[in-house]
């Protein structure tokens, strides 16, 4: 659960240098910033965790419940998570138990981080123009800031390499993000990472039945 996270805070924050185009951070911003202000937000990701690649879904039901299924594609167990307020309980495949406070801690704070992204934490982008992506025409924007060298040290030997570049889609009806994805140069149909999201109108979340003491 802990490297899961932290693979995600590393795509979170990692953005890559590019020529310069018109600079289009503000909507890029805006677009994140209502994002978290959706009542429900499902994102559906792929990526290359330490432990290998894996799916993982996250529902919201904002502002504080949310629900994870991560999915390793080769060895392991389903583990899924909900969070209600300031309790969490975790299913690793041997039924429901409530979360250790510590993981509790981590499980809310990713929710927070994840649902109030703040206008400052989003970067720079140039527009990279309208784009079909798997059938959906949306507006495409690519990161321009460089990437912290003390996060470089923690990916250096795996997967999300110093060369991968971000790209932003967004909707271009409603400016919401439609997905987010890190890609090897000239390799964008064969991303490291990839995040789609969606915005359903409706989404349940309460605490796991029987919860094992």
């Amino acid at each position: 659960m802990r490297s899961t996270l932290g693979i995600i805070a590393i795509a979170a924050g990692m953005l890559a240098a590019s020529p310069a185009l018109a600079d289009c951070s503000t909507e890029v911003a805006l677009g994140v910033n209502s994002q978290g202000k959706q009542k429900y937000i499902r994102k559906e990701t792929f990526m290359i965790s330490e432990a290998g690649p894996a799916n993982m879904v996250v529902e919201y039901a904002t502002p504080d419940r949310m629900r994870q299924v991560l999915t390793p594609l080769t060895e392991g167990k389903p583990v899924e998570s909900i969070v209600v307020g300031d309790k969490a309980w975790t299913n690793n495949g041997d039924g429901w138990k409530e979360s250790p406070q510590q993981e509790t801690d981590q499980l809310v704070q990713f929710m927070i981080h994840s649902i109030a992204q703040v206008y400052q934490e989003v970067g720079k982008f140039e527009c990279t123009g309208l784009e079909t992506v798997d059938g959906r025409e949306l507006r495409g924007y690519r990161g321009l800031d460089e990437k912290p060298k003390e996060t470089a040290k923690k990916t250096e030997g795996t997967a999300l390499k110093n060369e991968a570049v971000r790209m932003v889609y967004l909707d271009p009806k409603t400016g919401l993000p439609a997905r987010s994805i890190f890609a090897r140069p000239g390799q964008l149909d064969k991303p490291l990472f990839k995040e789609v999201y969606f915005y359903p109108d409706k989404i349940e979340i309460e605490p796991p039945k029987d919860v094992k003491k």
